[in-house]
């Protein structure tokens, strides 16, 4: 019998209640990109209640004035970095410099991402190839940058911040929802390299969509050029604005639980939306019914029920002996 749908939760809840964490990443180092904006803020904040050492990085320092400020108030050691996500060479060096002053890292958050919104005849390669440099690129750069030193201690933690916009298909968000699918599908792949190399147990990927919330970046001015070409956006916008209303800080205290560990049986390498209460992920049924059921990703359904059997690329990277 399948599993209960969980619960959905707008706000934290006692099972994610900060007072059930404490210290729980103590001792632990933790990267948390774009940690400027509100989400990633929290997310900072969780983890310094959380007991860790923190390294928080944007693209320019004053950007993180406030989550510096807002962490040390919970006594954590918190040291900025300036980094552009997207570009190779800054993030080589953000890795060795957070290395040399804080330690190895222990936990990445990759927080930092855009987001243009506009329908795509308004829309620009460059501004969508943006959108993939950063939400994507960004995303990579850092895990394969991080993941070679976790490789070495047989432990670590990433946990990339996608979007409910990457599973589905919606209008006028072409380049959003294009690069968060990218990262859905790359947090699966990653880790089944992982587990393929006998390290999933040691090391774990997560993706989550941090729920409706309103941002600076979600309550930014309507593009005018938009507004004029497709009025009824801007005359809906309010009202599609009402439904955001899951707490600032509730991805926060997701993953501060994600990085202990916690479910990795049931949702490492899988996307989950942190309304979904996360408790009965702990049991081993819904370890099994997530796995015997290939829950929690992203894929192909065919007419008629037609199995997507991996077709040559599943038969020439198979495991099994013959």
């Amino acid at each position: 019998m399948p599993n209960a749908p969980p619960k959905l939760h707008p706000d934290i809840y006692p099972f994610l209640s900060p007072g059930n964490f404490k210290d729980a990443h103590a001792g632990k180092v933790v990267l948390i990109t774009g940690a400027g904006g509100d989400i990633a803020q929290q997310i900072s904040r969780h983890f310094a209640l959380a007991g860790a050492t923190l390294a928080v990085t944007d693209i320019a320092l004053d950007r993180l004035d406030s989550t510096v400020a807002l962490c040390r108030e919970h006594g954590a050691k918190v040291v900025p970095f300036a980094c552009n996500i997207s570009k190779e060479a800054e993030v080589q060096g953000l890795i060795k410099d957070v290395q040399g002053q804080l330690g190895d890292i222990d936990i990445l958050v990759n927080a930092a991402g855009v987001c243009t919104s506009k329908p795509i005849f308004l829309d620009s390669f460059a501004a969508i190839w943006r959108e993939m440099e950063i939400n994507l690129g960004g995303v990579l750069l850092t895990m394969l940058n991080v993941l070679p030193s976790m490789k070495a201690r047989g432990s670590g933690c990433i946990i990339n911040l996608a979007s409910r916009a990457g599973t589905v298909s919606v209008p006028y968000l072409a380049g959003y929802s294009i690069s968060k699918a990218a990262v859905i599908k790359a947090t699966e792949n990653i880790q089944k390299d992982l587990d393929a190399d006998g390290l999933g147990n040691k090391i774990q990927l997560y993706c989550c969509h941090p729920g409706a919330v309103l941002t600076r970046l979600s309550l930014r001015s309507m593009d005018p050029v938009v507004a004029e070409a497709y009025p009824h956006l801007a005359t809906n916008r309010p009202k599609w604005l009402k439904n955001y209303r899951t707490a600032v800080d509730l991805c926060g205290a997701v993953c501060v639980f994600l990085a202990t560990g916690g479910v990795k049986d049931s949702l490492r390498g899988r996307y989950i939306d942190c309304e979904h209460d996360l408790e009965p992920f702990l049991s081993p049924e819904a370890a099994k019914e997530i796995t015997e059921n290939d829950l929690h990703v992203l894929k192909v359904d065919f007419l008629g029920g037609l199995p997507n059997d991996g077709g040559t690329s599943a038969g020439a990277f198979s495991f099994e002996s013959d």
